[in-house]
């Protein structure tokens, strides 16, 4: 949501009013008419002293809210901020899941201390969930979960529902477990409503499940999750034992992560560590770095190749003006077909098993950019150096150029999917600089065998 028409910052003047009369009652009413991510929103705009006394007022329930939407900097103030029984009782109200990204930004002392003061089941779940990878399920799953015996009737599942609902996350769907703890069925909440009250769940329960190992990658995950178009999937461990579920919102913190990780990887700009307008200079441009080296090092090899075919360039000067138009256009056109490849990879459309297919379709499509681009070099070159031997060798250099652009951009990630490798590695900048040098060599080789030279 947009700062500019967030709803929640036309309250401000009236809170620093409350704030400046000591109006706890009114401070404490006026949030509630507001979801928690507004709130977490405006509070940017108070001290940390007015954050730990707004805090204070709101009820654990809409404080654990709201934290949760912070940024973790701001959590992490907040918390060192305020007394210990209340940061002890917000840190057991916030969800499984959000305490322990919470906790993985923190030092293993301090993570030991909130431990300390939380209640001892709480404690547990948190210290079992962070034994597991972060990008993993296990590290994503929350849980707090709908589950019940499968020898039990709808009546009895409805009344011990009405027990547990309220410090669950989601019980849209509830889950079947045998009297071992394994999962054997899943119902939604809407059949067990409608089912006869004498009814035993067994009865009633789907037993085609799809669920999601512990320890499968978030990536795939999130592609699990999109597949079946379920609200949320169970996680289960090796014996069939079910640990958390995944759900939705879940899902699309992955997906935010992995397209943020795959445009910095794709833009070379290093690993994306945190929010941008937070991190230091000088971690930004060691980041940046890497890439930066090995692309000057390879931008190496265009300068020994246009050193090498110097004696083209002295017999006809005119060479030199379409370089940068080959370049540009290579490069631009392999970046574009790289761009679309590894989106492919990501949502599926594209496996591993369509490499000839990708290749040949990028062939045509090469062969009809570069005919068109190669057109309009000819007539460049026809207008202003009257020459056609030389718009010809511009123009079968541009074709030859931009197809083989199309290729290259579209096998080589598929060449790293196939190697175990991010295909997002095959940054923009560097299949550039890659496609600059097969582009020097292309239009020199071409230029000495139409026009001649030696």
């Amino acid at each position: 949501m947009d700062r500019e028409i967030s709803r929640a910052f036309l309250i401000i003047p009236e809170i620093r009013e409350f704030l400046s009369q000591n109006d706890r009652e009114a401070l404490k009413e006026i949030f509630y008419a507001y979801e928690p991510v507004e709130v977490a929103e405006i509070l940017t705009e108070f001290s940390l002293k007015e954050r730990v006394l707004l805090f204070s007022l709101w009820n654990i329930d809409f404080a654990a809210d709201v934290f949760e939407k912070m940024e973790k900097d701001d959590q992490i103030a907040l918390m060192g901020a305020i007394d210990e029984a209340r940061r002890g009782k917000i840190l057991n109200e916030l969800a499984p899941d959000e305490r322990v990204d919470f906790f993985e930004e923190l030092p293993e002392e301090m993570v030991n201390r909130f431990l300390s003061i939380m209640e001892r089941e709480e404690a547990r779940d948190a210290r079992e969930l962070m034994t597991y990878d972060a990008s993993t399920a296990g590290g994503r799953m929350t849980t707090e979960f709908a589950s019940l015996k499968e020898d039990i009737t709808v009546q009895q599942a409805l009344e011990e529902l009405r027990k547990t609902a309220k410090e669950l996350e989601m019980i849209y769907y509830i889950y079947i477990e045998s009297r071992y703890n394994h999962l054997v069925g899943v119902i939604s909440l809407k059949e067990l409503i409608m089912a006869e009250p004498t009814t035993k769940l067994s009865e009633i329960m789907h037993t085609k499940l799809v669920t999601i190992p512990i320890d499968m990658d978030q990536e795939h995950m999130a592609a699990e999750i999109a597949k079946y178009d379920f609200l949320a999937l169970p996680v289960v461990d090796n014996r069939g034992r079910m640990k958390g579920i995944i759900t939705v919102d879940d899902v699309i913190d992955v997906i935010e992560e992995e397209d943020t990780e795959d445009m910095y990887k794709f833009g070379a700009a290093g690993e994306h560590v945190e929010d941008y307008m937070s991190m230091r200079p000088t971690l930004v441009a060691r980041n940046r770095i890497t890439w930066l080296l090995i692309l000057v090092v390879t931008s190496f090899l265009s300068g020994l190749i246009m050193q090498k075919f110097s004696f083209a360039l002295e017999s006809m000067i005119a060479l030199s003006f379409f370089i940068p138009l080959i370049m540009g256009s290579g490069g631009n056109a392999g970046t574009q077909a790289a761009m679309v490849t590894v989106r492919g990879l990501a949502t599926g459309e594209i496996r591993m098993g369509d490499i000839w297919r990708v290749v040949r379709k990028e062939f045509l499509i090469g062969a009809m950019l570069g005919g068109g681009l190669g057109v309009l070099a000819l007539v460049r070159a026809l207008i202003f150096q009257k020459s056609s031997l030389l718009g010809t060798t511009v123009a079968f250099s541009m074709i030859i150029t931009v197809t083989a652009a199309t290729c290259l951009g579209a096998i080589l990630p598929l060449i790293c999917k196939r190697l175990g490798i991010d295909p997002a590695v095959v940054s923009g900048p560097l299949i550039t600089t890659v496609l600059d040098i097969a582009s020097l060599l292309i239009y020199f080789r071409i230029a000495i065998f139409l026009l001649g030279l030696s």
